[in-house]
C-alpha cells in the first residue's frame, strides 16, 4: 500500500504564494521544530498558521487547535476549508507552512505524538520544481505548485530539494470520516 498519494492537480495557490512573498516576517516566528540540531527539520523554515490551544493541552498531548496570527494575514482558510470538504473532514488540526531552501533536506524521520496519530496529513504544494521530491522507502512523489497530496507520516519519510528554488508546502491536518 502506498504511503503517499496525489489527489488533485491545479489548485490555485497564487494568492497564498503572493502573500507569503509579501510577508517574509512570518517565517520562523516559532522555531520549535527547526531550531534543535538533532531535529530532522533543523535549518528549515516554518509558519504556524494553526496548532495547539495551550488552554486545552492535556497530559497525553491531546488538544484543540486554534488559528495563530499568521492565518489572519495569509489566505490559508481559502484553501483549507474547501480541502476539508473535499476529503470529508470532520475536524481540523494543525496547519503548517514549511519552506525548504535550495540544496536543503528534511531528514528521514517519522512524526510521533498524539497530533501526528490523530489526524491524517494532506499537503498543498505552493512552490516546487522537478528536482524536488517527497520520499518514502521505495517511492517518491514529485509535485508541482497546486498539487494536493495525502501522506502517511507514521512511516519514515524525507524531502529533498536539489533545485534552485524554494520548496514551499502547506501541511493540513484533518480528521476524516474514515479515521
Amino acid at each position: 500500500m502506498s504511503r503517499i498519494r496525489l489527489l488533485w492537480h491545479g489548485l490555485n495557490v497564487e494568492p497564498l504564494r503572493a502573500a507569503l512573498e509579501a510577508h517574509p516576517e512570518l517565517w520562523n516566528q516559532r522555531t520549535e521544530r527547526t531550531a534543535a540540531a538533532e531535529s530532522p527539520h533543523h535549518g528549515l523554515s516554518d509558519i504556524w498558521a494553526r496548532f495547539a490551544d495551550p488552554a486545552t493541552m492535556r497530559e497525553d498531548g491531546s488538544h484543540d487547535s486554534i488559528w495563530y496570527p499568521p492565518a489572519d494575514v495569509l489566505p490559508v482558510r481559502d484553501i483549507v476549508f474547501p480541502l476539508m470538504a473535499g476529503v470529508r473532514g470532520t475536524r481540523l488540526g494543525g496547519v503548517l507552512i514549511t519552506r525548504i531552501r535550495p540544496g536543503q533536506i528534511c531528514k528521514p524521520h517519522t512524526d510521533p505524538g498524539w497530533h501526528a496519530r490523530h489526524y491524517e496529513k494532506f499537503a498543498v504544494q505552493i512552490e516546487a520544481a522537478p528536482e524536488q521530491a517527497f520520499h518514502f522507502e521505495g517511492e517518491k512523489l514529485v509535485t508541482r505548485p497546486g498539487d494536493v497530496y495525502w501522506f502517511d507520516n507514521a512511516h519514515t519519510h524525507w524531502v529533498t530539494n536539489d533545485s534552485q528554488r524554494d520548496r514551499i508546502t502547506m501541511i493540513v491536518c484533518i480528521r476524516t470520516e474514515g479515521n
